[in-house]
């Protein structure tokens, strides 16, 4: 992935400290991002139908829904977005759920530091780019 490149990311958190904390973290580590912040089921289900995404973050516990439930919605809308679960509250049977379901990673919220060079390796190696 080229740096110069435009990331268009896709940020599901319910916190919009850890959202803002997140977008900051890799705009800090030299990537160029068009962000968008969701919460809710409606709006990552919105937001994958009016745009395209080069990757999706995702926390795991939010009222309405987890980062099962966006896996699944991002399967059913367009598979092959690389998807990384961000999150401190995952259980490793859910890990294990969404690693066979198409989870690209997984980082703990307390590694955000990891996050810019998690990202680049998730893209490298899907091959995900224009």
């Amino acid at each position: 992935m080229e740096d110069a490149a435009v990331l268009s990311v896709i940020v599901v958190e319910d916190s919009q400290y850890f959202a803002d904390l997140t977008v900051r973290i890799l705009k800090r580590s030299g990537l160029k991002l068009k962000s968008k912040i969701v919460s809710s089921k409606s709006a990552l289900l919105e937001a994958l139908k009016e745009d395209r995404y080069d990757i999706i973050l995702s926390d795991n516990v939010m009222p309405d829904f987890s980062a099962l439930s966006a896996l699944e919605i991002k399967n059913n809308v367009c598979s092959d977005i690389p998807f990384i679960i961000f999150s401190e509250d995952v259980s490793q049977k859910d890990l294990e759920e969404a690693f066979r379901n198409g989870c690209d990673s997984y980082l703990p919220k307390d590694r955000i530091a990891e996050l810019p060079e998690i990202v680049r390796k998730v893209l490298s190696t899907s091959g995900h780019r224009a």
